[in-house]
C-alpha cells in the first residue's frame, strides 16, 4: 500500500503546539468544525 498524499504536517513539527493553540484545537467549536462522513439520525 502507498499513501495517497503526504502528511500535511510533520509529526516532528516544531510549531505544532503553537498552531494547535492558535486554532484552539480540542474546543467544542473546533470539534464541530471538523468534517464528518455522515450525520446521525435526528441531527
Amino acid at each position: 500500500m502507498e499513501a495517497v498524499a503526504s502528511l500535511k504536517f510533520s509529526p516532528e513539527d516544531p510549531q505544532g503546539a503553537r498552531r494547535r493553540k492558535r486554532q484552539d484545537a480540542g474546543s467544542k467549536k473546533w470539534i464541530k468544525s471538523l468534517p464528518s462522513a455522515r450525520k446521525e439520525e435526528g441531527e
